[in-house]
Order: structure tokens, then sequence, then C-alpha cells
């Protein structure tokens, strides 16, 4: 009964803490389950169990800040290493072409991507895009033709 008493306020506490402020919930959850695998050490005593709960609570909340700062680091990282390295930008200087397929639609674009940029065979981009052969065949029939109707609109 306690901890159903305690997690609307667990709850405002995370709210307060994390952003985005959805994210409390989670945290909730993660409190909530760290009580039911430690309950043979649950406190006895009313005003023990509180700040206990929020002990773990505290700790919920630090693991979630380390984790994003670790998550900072490798995104400035990564984004480091992207701009010495230009191999994942389009193969193209050719804007026009560029800015055609970003007006195809997003299932169009990802299987000729697939398939012109990272080389893949259709069956290949089938299987990243969890799709049947034929559909990838057809989508990528329908973006090839939709390329040429939209560089042909520009000339």
């Amino acid at each position: 009964m306690f901890v159903r008493s305690i997690a609307p306020e667990l709850l405002t506490y995370f709210g307060r803490r994390v952003n985005p402020a959805e994210d409390a919930a989670d945290c909730l959850g993660e409190t909530l389950l760290v009580l039911w695998r430690r309950r043979d050490a649950f406190p006895v005593e009313r005003s023990d169990q509180r700040a206990w709960t929020y002990g773990i609570a505290h700790q919920i909340l630090r693991t979630r800040r380390r984790g994003a700062i670790r998550r900072i680091r490798l995104t400035e990282r990564l984004r480091d290493e992207l701009h010495v390295s230009k191999q994942f930008s389009a193969r193209s200087d050719d804007h026009t072409a560029i800015d055609a397929m970003a007006r195809l639609s997003e299932a169009d674009r990802e299987v000729l991507a697939l398939v012109i940029w990272e080389g893949f065979t259709l069956t290949d981009a089938a299987k990243i895009l969890g799709i049947r052969p034929e559909a990838a065949r057809a989508r990528y029939s329908r973006a090839r033709t939709r390329m040429r109707r939209l560089l042909a609109a520009e000339d």
C-alpha cells in the first residue's frame, strides 16, 4: 500500500527533474521495479520507507543523468568524425537531384537511398525495410519514376 500512496509523489519528484517531463513516468517505472526487486530490504518504519524510496529514486535519476551525459559525449564525437569524413553525405553535388529526392515519400526515398547510395540489392533493401522483395521492387520503380518526373520538371 505504501508504494501506491507514494507513486504520485515520486512522479512529481521526477517531473521536476527530468527533461522532457514526460520521461518522469519511465523513471517512476524503473523506481517501482527496483522497489519490487528489493522488497525484502524494505524498511519497517513508515518514515524510513519514504526516505529509502526517495534514495532509490535519486539513484535512478543519477543513472539517467550519467546516461544522458554519455550519449551527449558520444554524439559530439560522432559529429566530429562525420564532419571530418564526408562518406555519409549524399554522393552528389547535384542539389537539384537531392532536392527532388527530398520531395519523395519517406518510404520511396529510403528504398532509393539503400539501393543507390548504400549499394544494396532490392532483395537486401527489402530485408532491411522489413517488406517483401516484390514491395521493394514496386517502391523502387515508383521512386525512380517520380524522380524522373521531378527532375524533368526542374529542367
